[in-house]
């Protein structure tokens, strides 16, 4: 520990606890030696590497999540709601975490101050404690966000907090049932049309958040909407296959992959033996569907390739294009 500081059991550094302990001038050396980060003023962390193994989404998340964290270490009795009460609940979004701590309002009028927003009490949600710190449900918390956010941001979260694929690891944390009954029980609130258009579109069966966008992407274009997680056995391979997104009636399939399976990998041997699976896989989707593509991270956020690619395998485009993501 640089020069006796004290680290308080939510893992911060606090100054006010080191200006009593007669510890500032350690402080500012431990700081200046970039033994310790400034998080916000006066709450500092131990400086740790970042761990390789977390994405670039993960780490901005982490990073926003501590931001939370530690402003409850300052502001006075907060409850955290939206964006930070998503970070706290650990759900993912698409896009840019908030530059600001969100947190309710003691009374029915909101209010910002530079790196803080005040959200009006309209109603009383549910409050629960994580970490130490008093946050709205993730009821309340995942429909406010859904009012501030964008809607692929807000998607993402809910189909997270709802998701009941064979994949995840823990239980939903939540179900569509208990959203729909929040956004009831709240009656006639500003940004209620952004709240329908999130619950309306989401889904317990999408397993990322790529998959999630990919979705809006394919709603965008104006193709029909896909059966998620379709179910295909594979004989020659003796296993099944679930197709992200499946379109019965075209006989055309398609995938939303990350590259992660690809280069996380221990060694090389582990790597190319998952590369060879994977395409004795495709091969034989690729049997029984008359068409079938994929596509990664950045063709979903360049949204052309998307398209391109299910128009090359036929799939028709049944309505007008709109602007989603």
């Amino acid at each position: 520990m640089p020069d006796g500081l004290i680290v308080n059991e939510n893992g911060f550094i606090l100054a006010r606890d080191a200006r009593a302990a007669g510890l500032a001038s350690s402080l500012h050396r431990a700081l200046a030696a970039g033994e310790i980060d400034r998080v916000r003023k006066g709450v500092y962390v131990l400086r740790r590497e970042p761990d390789p193994k977390m994405s670039k989404a993960e780490q901005r998340a982490m990073a926003y999540r501590r931001q939370v964290l530690a402003a409850g270490q300052t502001l006075t009795a907060p409850v955290f709601a939206s964006y930070s009460a998503v970070a706290l609940h650990r759900l993912p979004i698409y896009g840019e975490w908030s530059p600001n701590i969100h947190v309710l309002s003691p009374d029915g009028h909101g209010h910002r101050r530079t790196g803080l927003i005040s959200i009006a009490r309209c109603h009383d949600p549910a409050i629960e404690t994580i970490e130490g710190c008093a946050v709205t449900a993730v009821e309340a918390s995942v429909i406010q966000f859904a009012r501030d956010a964008p809607l692929a941001a807000a998607l993402t979260a809910v189909d997270a907090a709802i998701r009941t694929t064979r994949l995840r690891t823990h239980p939903p944390k939540t179900t569509i049932e208990r959203l729909w009954a929040e956004h009831e029980r709240m009656g006639r609130y500003t940004g209620v049309r952004k709240v329908r258009a999130v619950l309306e579109r989401s889904s317990t069966l999408a397993d990322t958040p790529l998959e999630t966008c990919s979705r809006l992407v394919i709603e965008e274009w104006g193709f029909p909407e896909p059966e998620l997680q379709h179910e295909l056995w594979l004989p020659e391979l003796g296993k099944r296959a679930f197709l992200d997104f499946y379109w019965e009636e075209y006989g055309i399939g398609a995938e939303a992959d990350g590259r992660g399976k690809y280069l996380g990998q221990a060694d090389a041997a582990a790597s190319a033996h998952t590369v060879v699976e994977e395409k004795d896989r495709e091969n034989a989707i690729r049997r029984q569907l008359r068409g079938f593509d994929r596509w990664d991270w950045t063709e979903m956020r360049q949204r052309f390739p998307v398209r391109n690619r299910l128009r090359a395998v036929g799939l028709p485009v049944v309505r007008r294009p709109i602007r989603l993501l």
